[in-house]
Parts: C-alpha cells; sequence; structure tokens
C-alpha cells in the first residue's frame, strides 16, 4: 500500500499561490484592480480553508458550504465592501473561476491519479515541482486573458462621457474605448487616458502647458511617457487627475496630446472601467426577481 504524506506547510503554500493567480484571473474578468497586497491577503484566507482537505471526507453539500463560505470571505478581503449586488457578482465569478479549477483537478485525479496530488472535500494538495506548479498557474492566466481578449474583442465600439477634474476645474468630454490604447505609466503602471490638449487647456498644469508651448524652464516635475502610434513615435505629457469614465472612478493618468485626436475628445482602454452590475446587459424581467 501506498502512503502519501501531506505537510501542511506545503499544503497552505500551494494553495496560497493557486489562490493569488485565480484572484488574479477574477480581477481580470472583472476589470477591477486589485493591489498586490490585497491579493496576498485575500489568497491567504483561503488557503486557510484549504486545511478542510486534512479532515475526514464530508458530506458534498457541507463541502460546497464551505467553498462558498471560503469564496465570500475571500471576495470581500479582495475587493472590499460594495454594493450587494456588485458583490453578488464579484462572488459568483470568483466561486466560478475556483469551480472550474477544483472540477479540473478533479477531473485530473479521477482520471490519471497522478503521483503527489489528492483531493478532498474539494481542496487540492500537489506535492509537484515548483516549476511545474509555476507552468500551470501561468496556463491558467493565459487562459483568463485570452478570454478577455476575445470578450473585448467582440463588443461593439464603446462611447462614454469622460469626466477629468484637476485644480479645481472641470472638463466633460466625448470619450471612445479603443483596446490599442495599452500605455501605461512606467514607474506606477497606471494606464493613460489620452486627451486632446485643446479640450483640456483650462485645468492642464503649469509644467505641461510650458512643455506643450515648447518652453525649456518651468518644466520642474512634468512627467513624460513614452507613445507610439501607427505612423510615429514620441513622448507626451501625463499628471494625475479624478477621473470618471460614465460616472465610474478610474485609476488613470491624463497623457495630453498636441493634435486632435479623431473622432472623440480622448481615447481610453475600455478594459479599465470596472465591471458593474448596472452595465451588465440582463433583461429587465431578471433585473426586477433579482432585486426583490
Amino acid at each position: 500500500m501506498i502512503y502519501l504524506i501531506i505537510y501542511a506547510d506545503v499544503l497552505l503554500a500551494v494553495n496560497l499561490y493557486i489562490n493569488y493567480f485565480l484572484l488574479r484571473g477574477t480581477s481580470l474578468l472583472l476589470r477591477r484592480r486589485l493591489t498586490p497586497l490585497r491579493c496576498l491577503c485575500a489568497a491567504a484566507v483561503g488557503a486557510a480553508f484549504s486545511l478542510a482537505l486534512m479532515l475526514p471526507e464530508l458530506h458534498p453539500a457541507l463541502s460546497v458550504l464551505i467553498k462558498l463560505a471560503s469564496g465570500v470571505l475571500v471576495t470581500l478581503t479582495a475587493f472590499g465592501v460594495q454594493k450587494r449586488i456588485d458583490f453578488l457578482l464579484s462572488a459568483l465569478c470568483f466561486l466560478a473561476v475556483s469551480f472550474a479549477f477544483a472540477g479540473g483537478m478533479a477531473a485530473l485525479w479521477n482520471f490519471a491519479a497522478p503521483l503527489g496530488m489528492y483531493c478532498n472535500n474539494g481542496c487540492v494538495y500537489f506535492d509537484i515541482p515548483i516549476g511545474a506548479a509555476a507552468v500551470i498557474t501561468a496556463i491558467i492566466y493565459g487562459g483568463f486573458r485570452l478570454v478577455r481578449f476575445i470578450i473585448e474583442r467582440r463588443k461593439p465600439a464603446l462611447r462614454e462621457v469622460v469626466t477629468i477634474r484637476a485644480g479645481g476645474k472641470e472638463a466633460l468630454l466625448d470619450g471612445l474605448g479603443d483596446t490599442g490604447n495599452c500605455l501605461r505609466d512606467s514607474f506606477s503602471g497606471k494606464p493613460v487616458v489620452i486627451a486632446s490638449a485643446e479640450k483640456l487647456r483650462k485645468l492642464l498644469p503649469q509644467n505641461v502647458l510650458s512643455y506643450l508651448s515648447g518652453k525649456s524652464d518651468g518644466l520642474d516635475g512634468i512627467r513624460l511617457v513614452p507613445c507610439s502610434t501607427v505612423t510615429s513615435e514620441g513622448v507626451i505629457p501625463v499628471f494625475p487627475a479624478e477621473v470618471l469614465i460614465g460616472g465610474a472612478p478610474v485609476e488613470v493618468l491624463v497623457g495630453v496630446s498636441r493634435q486632435k485626436l479623431p473622432g472623440a475628445d480622448c481615447i481610453f482602454d475600455p478594459g479599465i472601467i470596472p465591471l458593474k452590475y448596472d452595465r451588465l446587459n440582463i433583461q429587465p424581467e431578471f433585473i426586477y426577481k433579482l432585486r426583490r
């Protein structure tokens, strides 16, 4: 008879690693920013629930309840307090991702039964090299990115009202969602919304105005981001501002283009807008039943 020795530290470490990437995939699908610290804390909560693997085999209904409780606590830790309907959306997305992963692992266990792997009470234990674990999670995360890419490519062009506030002033712009705008600030990692200087003239910082005017002085603290288009390459000045896209706040920097943008006042990556319940295309009858 072959016995498998389960080490609690390995169990926790493996599940912490897997949960971290499952949460990253969930935030990718939901289009919500998730800081590494919050993601790590939420993954730790999920890893703690993995100790249920060491319990005697539970009734399937009880295993599902434990998994649901785990999903709710992990979602709360990762994404914080939200509207009830948006929290439900986040929890369902994470649970769907988790159940899909658990189902795949259960199928692997039932049909292949690899050495060093054990499934019980909806939890998985791996005793495999870290390299293999890295490859598995990379494939899973790559799958999430592929799904999101396909979804974004199939969507029609998105137009939203973009509100930019800075220096006590406000500008309302006609924004165009463009999946080709993948511009990011190399220091903060924040996405960049590109807007026409003509539309932002009244709220531009002085150093940005000096740069756009071609002056060599008064440029203290200016930030420039490399930007390339189909026809040219260069840099554009960016500055922090309060930005709302379709009424939803987003964490971005505002990049300023000297040229007028074709077809819109500004261009943004539609993937930066958090996926909210009120942005989903749900039939009114279903909305009524859900709200009741």
